[in-house]
């Protein structure tokens, strides 16, 4: 579901429902929802292609990348709180970055989308600003997003970061001081934090702005109605989403399974990944992975600093991991024996056509 806010809509429409945003109190809690300007839509994108109708792609549908490794937060179901010795903690050169956006320029059509994230965050990158700018500026990607905690904006970022970026995405971890210690073990200002998000609410560029939370942290109705009248009236859209197992061999859902992580819907038990045939990841350090998940580095399938992204994607150590899994060998490998990314957060499945690609691709 898609809906364009316009800069009268984001005028327009300004809370009239009181809260507290200090204590975190709801005081008329019948109308959670009055006067929202946001619209509840996921994250993840409905709107699909057959996935095994367009395998094997010459270029990637999405393109991860991670400008920053550092984080602000340790929230308690991220390796940056659980493996922090093991990650390996770097900015991206600008150079590096300029880099993989001229390169990008060589795959025959544009990606869809490019998502600033990985596991630090990205406004850590001091160049992060010009990083963004300069990738607008190639149009080598059709759409450019942001996966932010967001306590790190400043008025700079603020004023300028929404006329390059098409959706900025804002993970709420907490709805006051002490969730987000108990949460991300990290002491913030929780009411300058969603004065920030209302200021990068009430600039009108070109991007959405996308607020989630996951449902640990919600908890009882009248959090769930704070939580959409603190956010609902300031950004456009709103989500709140499960929490759920992705890292192999560590439980990062808090102990409360709740099934899909977008619709709560039965999981998408599959034996062939479908990440590694539609994106990949750039890591701070410009080594390529397949996926998110493999943050370890445990299948680097190229490295931007002496190869073109292109030349990655197209490479046979990339191959070589598509064929493992079309062969049917996921659970022999690590970290893809572990994962339950796809289970939990994924609609594709191309195991029906295995055999099918595995022959398209090797002949």
């Amino acid at each position: 579901m898609n809906r364009e806010i316009t800069k009268e809509s984001k005028e327009a429409k300004k809370s009239k429902v009181m809260i507290n945003v200090e204590n975190g109190k709801v005081l008329n809690p019948d109308n959670a929802k009055q006067d929202m300007r946001a619209i509840e839509v996921m994250q993840f994108n409905e709107e699909r292609v057959d996935l095994g109708e367009v395998v094997p792609l010459t270029e990637p549908l999405v393109i991860y990348v991670e400008p920053s490794s550092f984080c602000n937060l340790e929230c308690t179901f991220c390796p940056q709180h659980i493996s922090p010795g093991e990650i390996h903690k770097k900015n991206m050169s600008l150079e590096t970055f300029k880099k993989m956006i001229d390169d990008i320029k060589a795959f025959p059509k544009k990606p869809k989308l490019m998502r600033f994230c990985g596991l630090g965050d990205s406004l850590f990158n001091k160049n992060f600003l010009e990083m963004a700018q300069y990738a607008n500026e190639a149009k080598v990607v059709e759409k450019i997003e942001l996966i932010t905690n967001g306590l790190l904006f400043n008025d700079s970022l603020i004023s300028h970061l929404p006329f390059v970026l098409d959706r900025i995405i804002i993970s709420v971890e907490g709805l006051s001081n002490d969730d987000y210690m108990e949460f991300a073990k990290k002491k913030i200002d929780f009411k300058e934090f969603v004065s920030k998000v209302e200021k990068l609410g009430n600039v009108n560029g070109k991007c959405m702005l996308h607020v989630k939370i996951h449902n640990a942290a919600i908890g009882t109705e009248e959090r769930k109605s704070f939580f959409y009248q603190t956010f609902g009236p300031i950004c456009d859209q709103i989500f709140i989403e499960n929490l759920v197992d992705l890292w192999p061999q560590v439980t990062s859902n808090l102990g409360v399974e709740s099934g899909h992580r977008f619709d709560g819907g039965p999981l998408n038990k599959v034996k062939v990944c479908p990440q590694i045939f539609k994106s990949m990841q750039v890591n701070s350090d410009g080594r390529v992975i397949p996926c998110c998940i493999d943050w370890r580095g445990v299948n680097i399938i190229g490295d931007i600093n002496n190869e073109k992204l292109s030349d990655v994607w197209n490479g046979s150590t990339l191959k070589k991991l598509r064929n493992v899994h079309l062969n049917g060998k996921r659970f022999e490998i690590d970290p893809c024996k572990g994962c339950t990314m796809n289970e939990y957060t994924e609609k594709d499945n191309l195991d029906s056509v295995a055999d099918f690609l595995y022959d398209k691709i090797n002949q």
